[in-house]
């Protein structure tokens, strides 16, 4: 029963909780721009997916849906990512399959044809 006392706290008290705010953010950017990008609404629409899996995973802890050692599984992959994200929050929320050119911007890559250093 330990871990999924501690799979609820998680989740009402911290993971819920810091998507709302991240949600909130993005209004807040929405706003003051009066109209939102392509990414931004991607963006808001996987907060809120996110937000709402996480309370239907909720509903399942409370309705007893999911055992002991289910809800183990599921606590030590959230906290695992979740200090991933300790260093950058943001990171959270980043896809690496969609940053296909991230080595493309390297300051330090020097290509064999670029003789002028």
């Amino acid at each position: 029963m330990a871990y999924i006392t501690q799979l609820k706290h998680l989740i009402q008290n911290e993971l819920i909780p810091d998507v709302e705010e991240h949600i909130d953010d993005i209004f807040e950017a929405i706003a003051s721009q009066k109209d939102a990008s392509p990414q931004e609404r991607a963006q808001l629409e996987d907060m809120q997916a996110l937000r709402d899996e996480y309370k239907e995973l909720l509903g399942e802890l409370n309705s007893g849906d999911i055992d002991e050692e289910e809800a183990e599984q599921l606590y030590t992959e959230l906290t695992s990512m979740r200090e991933g994200g300790d260093e950058d929050e943001d990171d959270l929320y980043y896809d690496e399959e969609d940053d296909e050119d991230e080595d493309d911007y390297d300051e330090f890559d020097i290509d064999a044809e670029d003789d002028q250093y």
